[in-house]
């Protein structure tokens, strides 16, 4: 990387570019600084710093011209995946989308993923290229035809430095771990993931250097611990729910780091969103959200760097 190179940050200042991508990273980013909800007290970690007093985030304020361009990293166009894409397409982002499946008939009866039956036979990240960049003009998709286990580490994290947030839906043990301890310490993932027969889901949210990282937040250790769903049938409605809420959420981070204004709709010391589809025992009441918070595990080789 060349020394001396002047760029733009997202707040209109000009900085010196420096070799250490990943110091430069966190400098451009810095307007997602974590809070307690009704609170303008900033956490003390010396890992965080605040540049001072910011607007808070809300709905009355929301431009969403300011989203326009901004990167994002969806990893899985299944499903879940394929319906959170479509999602953001309003927002008008610059989508990678990383698939190597194509679709099939199966994809497309009942609503359960955003797949026509003309587009059986496509591979998924050119179906959803074309439904999204159809229906919401001005969205434009980068298409990655590959299996996430073929791209190299290196690969990776130049695509997540230049992401706004990473979506993490694939049901593969290993990937799903490979991916989030990648991404960790240069930018916000979202992990997205349903449960037998769509009945509940859950959004775990990772914030660098703040919240723990996906292992501890789901209490697994390795690749073993988690449970993998293979086609399970599940209600398009229930689907769509979580994979609504899950854009709900990046938008809300997007936004975030564009403005500098902080997130007031939700309290983002709490990084698991459990999701109930019916009523059960975790919600009596009928269906809801849950929202609960993690801890990093001592020890830990990943959030406790």
């Amino acid at each position: 990387m060349a020394s001396g190179k002047w760029i733009k940050l997202p707040n209109g200042k000009l900085v010196k570019q420096r070799p250490n991508k990943l110091e430069l990273f966190l400098a451009e980013n810095e307007s997602l600084i974590p809070f307690r909800m009704g609170s303008i007290d900033y956490p003390t970690d010396d890992s965080i710093s605040s540049t001072g007093r910011r607007q808070q985030y809300n709905t009355k304020n929301f431009d969403n011209r300011k989203l326009f361009g901004c990167e994002i990293t969806v990893i899985g166009a299944g499903a879940v995946g394929g319906y959170i894409s479509y999602f953001l397409g309003p927002a008008q982002p610059l989508l990678n989308i990383i698939d190597f499946k194509k679709v099939e008939f199966r994809h497309t009866r009942n609503g359960r993923t955003i797949y026509e039956p003309t587009m059986v036979g496509f591979r998924k990240v050119i179906a959803l290229k074309k439904k999204i960049e159809r229906d919401y003009p001005g969205t434009k998709i980068n298409t990655y035809f590959y299996n996430i286990a073929e791209i190299p580490d290196i690969e990776l994290i130049a695509m997540f430095t230049r992401s706004f947030v990473v979506v993490l839906a694939i049901d593969d043990p290993e990937q799903m771990l490979r991916v989030s301890d990648l991404a960790y310490q240069l930018v916000e993932l979202i992990q997205v993931g349903m449960q037998a027969g769509g009945r509940s889901g859950h959004i775990a949210i990772s914030v660098p250097f703040y919240t723990p990282c996906l292992r501890c937040t789901l209490g697994i250790g390795g690749p073993e611990d988690i449970h993998q769903l293979h086609s399970e049938s599940a209600n398009s409605w229930d689907i769509m729910t979580v994979a609504q809420q899950t854009a709900r959420i990046v938008i809300d981070i997007m936004y975030s780091k564009a403005t500098g204004q902080h997130i007031t709709r939700w309290d983002t010391s709490k990084n698991l969103i459990y999701i109930a589809n019916t009523r059960q025992e975790l919600c009596p009441d009928g269906p809801g959200l849950l929202f609960e918070s993690s801890q990093k595990r001592p020890g830990c080789s990943i959030c406790n760097k």
